[in-house]
């Protein structure tokens, strides 16, 4: 199936000037629609942990390094601070993940015609 074919019945229905045009508003408005997903999934983790990613990073840093020198809490603290920081580390991957991705579209966004 080509492009042309794929696009035709916009362009028939007058939706769309030529299969270019479709082509490049919809392509632009995929592009925009992925940036608002990830702008809004890392206003949530912001929300969430009252910081941002950068903050974070740094925070579970932190917990981590104090988990690994702390011998004076008890087991069951340890245990508890050990699951904390595996939720944060679990949160923490997601929201690199996120983060790369907005990138990546906010320069495609840059890239595309308008």
């Amino acid at each position: 199936m080509s492009v042309e074919t794929i696009f035709e019945p916009l362009v028939r229905r007058k939706l769309f000037a030529s299969s270019e045009e479709a082509a490049r508003k919809l392509v632009r408005h995929y592009i925009l629609q992925q940036i608002a997903t990830y702008r809004h999934q890392i206003a949530e983790f912001e929300r969430r942990h009252g910081m941002d990613f950068e903050q974070f990073t740094r925070y579970t840093s932190e917990r981590t390094a104090l988990l690994r020198r702390t011998d004076r809490q008890s087991d069951e603290e340890r245990q508890r601070l050990a699951q904390a920081i595996m939720q944060d580390e679990d949160d923490w991957l997601e929201w690199k993940v996120a983060e790369d991705m907005l990138q990546s579209w906010l320069g495609l966004q840059e890239e595309s015609p308008a």
